[in-house]
């Protein structure tokens, strides 16, 4: 998958009362460990994580300009204060 596309979700999921099947995600990482793909959902404003199985690729590897906007201003958490 590539960072920014638009993935689809199929299955009934609780994002803090919102049943989020049928809406549309934006993608940014899949995570080495579990294998679930980190997603944003830009009508809710939340993120998510979830399986292949999950979810559908609508246009695989085109991102969008709002997409595009989005993801440059997106980092990985890191610790910046020394221990």
């Amino acid at each position: 998958m590539t960072r920014g596309e638009t993935l689809k979700i199929l299955i009934d999921y609780d994002l803090f009362g919102i049943n989020v099947k049928d809406h549309f995600a934006v993608y940014l990482k899949t995570d080495e460990f579990t294998g679930k793909h980190l997603v944003y959902f830009f009508g809710v404003g939340e993120f998510a994580e979830f399986e292949d199985s999950s979810v559908e690729r609508t246009n695989p590897d085109v991102v969008t300009e709002d997409n595009k906007n989005f993801i440059s201003r997106v980092r990985t958490l890191r610790i910046t204060c020394p221990v």
